[in-house]
This record gives structure tokens, C-alpha cells and sequence, in this order.
């Protein structure tokens, strides 16, 4: 049985015994309890308000509620995650150096690789129990029905593909700054811009193609933001095909903005057609029903190509550095009669560097004397 990443038990022990895991769990399962409440008498209120003015009953209105909390629910899961899964892991190098332990970390016989994966596990283990932790919630919406089992696990998936992408994302930032306040600032920012910066972007390219008479299309730099992706995981119902107008959640609202909307043009040219060919037409698993791409698939393999470049980065700087700055990767020692010449070399040259430093800087010529006197 192969043994457990040294560094993913350390950190796995130090966090789960601490009380602040206990303090962040049960701060962050509370704050859930309350939102999902709000949503069921938010949502119960319009419904119920809307169906008296045309005469019906709220009872008949079970299935768009529990729509309704569920897609509410996966919104603020992702944004907590979003909040949470970054500040730990930025911490994860930039700590280590702070504290100076990063060196004794670094001439262990484990490779970068290996510390950087153990780091990054240590941070999807706190990201999965703090999703698995929110699924009993979720799962209370399915006694209200409008929900299936497909919709709730692709939306679980996106999110903890998103975390572990941001969390590698922000150990890169982490492996490259000195300072944890710095790490976390532009850790925060990073996400920052994924969020807000892609909506900001992408309402301005709407105005622009707008103003301009042009059709609008699904902006670029959607692709980049995380709830556009869970917004089409779930298949989200959408505002303007929704039975009960009164009542859409915010990943309805992102929804608007997916190919095939009423307000987005279907011409050919797109992104989404771009990319098409990358994506298979039919995964396996419950495909969009208009034809289309799954817009998801393409959103979590753009997160993995920037959680791959931040492992990237931070496997690269945990390598150990010589004075000159060549990275020297470090490794076991070779075993055999070859290997153990090798190391008695490598003993020889070391015993001799340090007596020749022991031993001080060779004593001056007969000139030299001569200057001295």
C-alpha cells in the first residue's frame, strides 16, 4: 500500500484538528441554512402572490420552488467556495516561507511535484467537505420537485472543478510572492476579475454590438466566468421562458447570456462555434435540448488549462535554486554500488569545500609580507 503524501497528512492533521475548521464549517453551513431559508419564504411569497392574482393556489407551484432553491443555493455555494477555497490555499507557500520552513521543505527527498501536490490536495480535501457538507440542503429541495438528480450532480461537479481550478490558480500566485497578505490580495483580485471583470466586459461588448445595430452574441469573456458555466449545468430556467416571471433566480438571470437565448443571436461566427468542434455534440450525459454544445464542458476546460498553468508555476518555484539560479529538481538518492560511488563523491567534494572554507583565504606571497611590514 503506497503511503500518503507527507505533506497532504501534515497539513490534512493541522487543519482538520484545529478549532477555526470547526468556527469556518459551522459558520459557513449557518450561513446556508439562512439563505436557503430566505429563498423558500422569498420564493413561497411571490409565487403565492402571483397565483392568488390569477386565481390558482401556491400548492401547484411546488415544482418552480424547488427550482428555484436549488439553482439559488448552487449560486451562493460557488460564491462561498469562490470566498473560501482561495484564502486557504494562497497561504499554502507563502506561509511556509514566512515562517521560514519553506527551505527544510525544499531538501526533503520529496520532488517540487510532490510538495506541490500535496499542498493542493490539502485544499481540495476542505473544498469537497465544505460542498458534500451543502448537499443535505440541496437535497431538500427534490420533496418540492422541478429539480433532477442530473441537474443537481452536473451543478456539484462544475463546483468543485471550479474550486480546485481556482485553488491551483492561487498556490501558483502563492509559490511567487513573499508575503501571505500579498498572495491573498492578488489571489482575491484574480477571482475578482473572473467574476465581476468578465460581467463588466461582456455588458459593455453588448452595449457596443447594440449601439452598433449588430446582433448580440454570446460575449467571449463568458467563457471565463464560473457561474455562466454552472448557470448552464444545471440548465437553468431562464426568466423569459419561465411560467412564473416574478421568480427567477440568478443563475436564471446569467442564462440569458447561453446560446440559443431569445436575446442572443444564433448566426454562426461565435465562440461557441469556434470551439465546437472541441466539445462532443452528445457527451453521454443528458445534452442540452436545443442541439447545442454544452457551454459547461467548455467553461471547466478553460478553469483547467488555468489550474494546469498555476501547478505549472508552482512546481517550478518550489524547486530548489542554486546561487546562479539554475532550478536543480530534487530527487532520491540512486541505491546500488554506482549510486554509492556517486554519493561518496558527492561527500568527498563536500568535506573538501568545507575545509577548504574552514581553512580561510591561502596565505600571502613574500610580496605581500613586504607590503604588510
Amino acid at each position: 500500500m503506497r503511503a500518503v503524501n507527507p505533506v497532504l497528512r501534515r497539513e490534512l492533521v493541522e487543519r482538520w484538528r484545529s478549532r477555526r475548521a470547526v468556527v469556518t464549517l459551522t459558520a459557513y453551513l449557518a450561513v446556508l441554512a439562512a439563505v436557503g431559508y430566505l429563498l423558500y419564504r422569498a420564493g413561497s411569497a411571490i409565487l403565492t402572490s402571483e397565483l392568488a392574482f390569477g386565481g390558482g393556489d401556491a400548492s401547484s407551484a411546488g415544482p418552480v420552488l424547488g427550482r428555484f432553491l436549488v439553482e439559488g443555493l448552487l449560486f451562493f455555494v460557488l460564491l462561498l467556495v469562490l470566498f473560501v477555497a482561495p484564502g486557504y490555499a494562497a497561504s499554502q507557500v507563502s506561509g511556509e516561507r514566512e515562517r521560514r520552513t519553506l527551505t527544510l521543505l525544499q531538501v526533503t527527498l520529496l520532488r517540487p511535484g510532490q510538495i506541490a501536490l500535496g499542498k493542493l490536495g490539502a485544499s481540495v480535501a476542505w473544498l469537497t467537505l465544505l460542498v458534500v457538507a451543502a448537499l443535505p440542503l440541496g437535497a431538500a429541495a427534490f420533496f418540492l420537485g422541478g429539480i433532477g438528480i442530473a441537474d443537481l450532480l452536473r451543478g456539484v461537479v462544475a463546483v468543485l472543478v471550479v474550486g480546485v481550478c481556482v485553488a491551483a490558480v492561487a498556490l501558483g500566485i502563492s509559490s511567487m510572492t513573499r508575503r501571505t497578505t500579498a498572495a491573498i490580495v492578488l489571489t482575491y483580485g484574480t477571482v475578482l476579475a473572473l467574476v465581476l471583470g468578465t460581467l463588466f466586459v461582456s455588458a459593455v461588448e453588448a452595449v457596443i454590438r447594440g449601439t452598433r445595430g449588430e446582433n448580440i452574441r454570446t460575449p467571449v469573456a463568458l467563457y471565463l466566468n464560473p457561474f455562466f458555466g454552472l448557470a448552464d449545468a444545471v440548465h437553468a430556467a431562464r426568466p423569459s421562458g419561465f411560467a412564473f416571471a416574478g421568480l427567477p433566480s440568478p443563475l436564471g438571470i446569467i442564462a440569458e447570456a447561453l446560446p440559443g437565448a431569445p436575446f442572443v443571436s444564433t448566426e454562426q461566427g461565435g465562440f461557441d462555434d469556434a470551439v465546437a468542434p472541441l466539445v462532443p455534440a452528445d457527451p453521454g450525459f443528458d445534452a442540452p435540448q436545443d442541439g447545442r454544445r454544452p457551454v459547461w464542458l467548455i467553461v471547466l476546460g478553460v478553469y483547467v488549462l488555468l489550474g494546469a498553468a498555476g501547478m505549472a508555476v508552482a512546481t517550478r518555484r518550489l524547486a530548489v535554486t542554486e546561487p546562479r539560479g539554475r532550478a536543480v529538481a530534487t530527487s532520491r538518492p540512486k541505491r546500488g554500488p554506482q549510486g554509492a560511488v556517486a554519493a561518496g563523491a558527492g561527500a568527498a567534494a563536500g568535506g573538501a569545500g568545507v575545509a577548504e572554507a574552514a581553512a580561510g583565504p591561502a596565505a600571502p606571497g613574500e610580496a605581500g609580507w613586504e607590503r604588510a611590514r
